[in-house]
């Protein structure tokens, strides 16, 4: 794909340290669509660009999870408890 120049060695983990997450997204949506189109490799397994990809994306949706200040950082809170109908 067009997105990482060769000539400079500017590799794909390179680029994903400085890559926004809506490029990142952009990036593994656009391989993904490639892969379909491909026949998924013959075996449905993704590629490893894929799966570098979706590891970054995950880290950081776990890390903006991590920190965000909303969250109920009590480890006895249940979210079922919240949305009671029977609240007592």
């Amino acid at each position: 794909m067009g997105l990482f120049n060769r000539k400079k060695k500017y590799s794909l983990t390179d680029w994903m340290k400085t890559a926004s997450d809506q490029e990142l997204s952009d990036a593994y949506e656009q391989r993904r669509l490639q892969w379909l189109k491909d026949g998924q490799c013959g075996t449905g397994e993704k590629t490893p660009e894929m799966k570098m990809l979706d590891r970054e994306i995950s880290r950081r949706l776990a890390e903006k999870w991590e920190n965000d200040p909303r969250r109920n950082r009590d480890p006895n809170y249940r979210w079922t408890d919240a949305n009671r109908w029977d609240k007592d």
